[in-house]
């Protein structure tokens, strides 16, 4: 019995070894920990060798938003005509435009509502009876609220921050391979003034405290390790614009499948969003800032047609940039494609517009990458030589 209990220990050991033996041999081999070489980039290595930066994407502006009601654009026309044709323009749901659009980058506005029910009946949608967007019970509850203008372009396909989000994750969570999404959040808070039939809602101005509510807001949504934030990006390097300058941004390998968030206002906003968190220390946000500052590493440039040659001298630095391919119907309504056609070649990473599909105003005009299967195309600026678009491709 003695010897048959020695054996079964000897037994157990063998397996116990075996079993770490495979684990570190796994570790070994994992896709990101071990030291790849990437003097020739190949399909084998790529999601390893190529970044976060080195990755051109179409985004959409406002992205959330539908068309005003044509009642309402009819009714107010009579007191000022014309008021509505810079916001003529509309988009898919946010699962849609992921899905069949190949959107990667998003922009959510939204307007704070501590108590719940501020914007729950817009001037608007009152003066025509819209009674989808009065007193909805999302837009009872407390919470950020998506609008682009309340009371006059108050149709969202999706209400709250929240409930953006959410399709958001849950689409992300169905597609694990997909590249990463960028989502944009610029707050408002500006009050209008009246006119006409419309009696605008003041809207709750944003302090430190509602400033950091935001993050609050997305971890109830995204889990930590479902984000790449600033601390992620900026590790043990002393600055995030260090890190980005030195290190570099993520690798595929360790992006897809995940979402980053960054902060779209640059007044005081953006100030009281780093209050006490001046280099982003446990921040979700990224925020625009010009080279040099210590939170440096993403810039919104929408201006590509006067600032395209600073875009590709900042791209060049391995800064993650946005601009703009379109202001805001005029390209759409005309066919004009000359800043859309310089936004493409300037090495901006997020392209953002209106018009992902051809524009309704029947001029053709249409914002894609060129010469592209799939969501992405290799950076024409700071992509590496071996680069090829069908490396970007999500597998889903």
């Amino acid at each position: 019995m003695e010897l048959l209990k020695i054996v079964y220990q000897f037994f157990t050991l063998f397996l116990l070894l075996l079993m770490f033996t495979g684990c570190a041999n796994h570790q070994e081999n994992s896709p990101i920990s071990q030291n790849v070489n990437c003097e020739t980039i190949n399909a084998d290595n790529a999601d390893q060798c190529l970044r976060l930066n080195h990755i051109q994407v179409i985004g959409t502006h406002n992205s959330y938003k539908l068309f005003p009601h044509p009642e309402l654009v009819s009714s107010l026309n009579e007191q000022l005509n014309g008021w509505s044709k810079d916001i003529e323009y509309e988009h898919k749901s946010l699962k849609i435009q992921l899905e069949n659009l190949g959107i990667r980058k998003f922009e959510l506005d939204v307007y704070a509502d501590t108590s719940g029910g501020r914007f729950a009946r817009p001037s608007g949608a009152v003066l025509i009876g819209d009674d989808a967007y009065i007193d909805s019970d999302e837009m009872i509850q407390p919470g950020f609220k998506v609008i682009h203008i309340p009371d006059i372009d108050y149709r969202s396909s999706c209400l709250t921050f929240k409930s953006c989000l959410t399709e958001i994750h849950n689409w992300s969570l169905a597609n694990s391979s997909h590249l990463p999404i960028m989502i944009m959040v610029e707050v408002k808070d500006g009050q209008r003034r009246d006119w006409g039939d419309i009696n605008f809602v003041e809207p709750i101005p944003f302090d430190v405290s509602l400033m950091h509510e935001i993050d609050k807001e997305i971890l109830e949504i995204f889990d930590q390790n479902h984000i790449i934030t600033p601390d992620m990006v900026r590790n043990d390097y002393e600055t995030l614009s260090q890190a980005v300058q030195e290190k570099g941004w993520p690798t595929l390998a360790e992006s897809r499948g995940k979402v980053l968030f960054a902060l779209d206002n640059t007044d005081e906003h953006k100030s009281l969003y780093l209050n006490g968190n001046p280099n982003l220390e446990g921040r979700i946000l990224f925020v625009s800032s010009e080279p040099g500052e210590s939170n440096a590493g993403f810039i919104k440039m929408n201006d590509a047609l006067n600032n395209g040659q600073l875009i590709q001298e900042y791209s060049s630095q391995g800064y993650l940039i946005r601009t703009r391919t379109d202001v805001p119907t005029d390209e759409a309504r005309f066919g004009n494609t000359t800043r859309r056609d310089l936004a493409l070649s300037s090495g901006a990473q997020y392209l953002s517009t209106d018009y992902p599909e051809e524009s309704p105003f029947g001029s053709g005009y249409i914002v894609k990458l060129p010469d592209v299967d799939g969501v992405a195309r290799c950076n024409p600026l700071s992509a590496p030589a071996g680069c090829k678009n069908i490396f970007l491709m999500e597998n889903d």
